[in-house]
């Protein structure tokens, strides 16, 4: 597949991820060959992210240093190029030692900072006790993460456990997935395989087989 061709898939998955993420959630895709007019695709943007933008400075110092195992994607620290209200995590489009692109997920945090703060000058107020449990970290979902999640919504919506589904509903739950595009991501037919207890080869089996009209 092609640096472009590469690009172009990720592009696709823009709208999708915007709408899984929500609408604090800013998502990018840059084109690392035109770094003057590097932003191709965004979702959720902020003030002055549009198509055809450069490519900021933080990001280029991040392609620039590259991406290497474990994992092939970075957090920026805050301050580094951006706010600390706002959680950035950037993954290399293509060959992780020389991408085609990036993929940035930007979440703004500050409405939960305010309302932490809010929330602690009430306590300050009236004298009351603070919680005594730490609230959970926020942090940003992978991929894998939303994918799982999908494939799970959408088969919850039949209302029924998969072991009862027939074949044909799960025939079309298949083809559903497919036509969103989750399909395409890394590891989903094993997820989908998982999810409706039934084997890969099956899967791929109900993709080739015509759903219910």
């Amino acid at each position: 597949m092609s640096d472009n061709e590469m690009l172009e898939l990720v592009k696709q998955f823009v709208p999708f991820l915007g709408e899984v993420c929500g609408s604090g959630t800013e998502i990018c895709v840059y084109d690392l060959s035109v770094p003057e007019q590097s932003l191709v695709a965004v979702c959720h943007p902020r003030t002055g992210h549009t198509p055809g933008s450069p490519l900021p400075q933080a990001l280029r110092e991040v392609a620039d240093a590259g991406f290497s195992a474990p994992q092939d994607w970075v957090t920026l620290p805050p301050g580094q190029g951006h706010n600390a209200d706002l959680c950035c995590r950037v993954c290399p489009i293509g060959d992780a030692a020389h991408p085609a692109g990036l993929l940035c997920i930007t979440r703004d945090l500050s409405p939960a900072r305010e309302l932490n703060g809010a929330l602690q000058a009430v306590l300050e107020r009236f004298a009351l006790e603070q919680p005594r449990e730490a609230a959970p970290a926020l942090s940003v979902p992978t991929l894998t993460s939303m994918m799982q999640q999908r494939v799970s919504d959408v088969i919850r919506e039949y209302g029924i456990p998969p072991a009862r589904m027939s074949v044909p509903e799960k025939v079309e739950v298949v083809h559903r997935l497919s036509e969103s595009g989750v399909m395409n991501i890394k590891g989903a037919v094993s997820e989908i395989a998982s999810q409706l207890s039934v084997s890969v080869p099956t899967v791929y089996r109900y993709l080739n087989r015509p759903a219910k009209p």
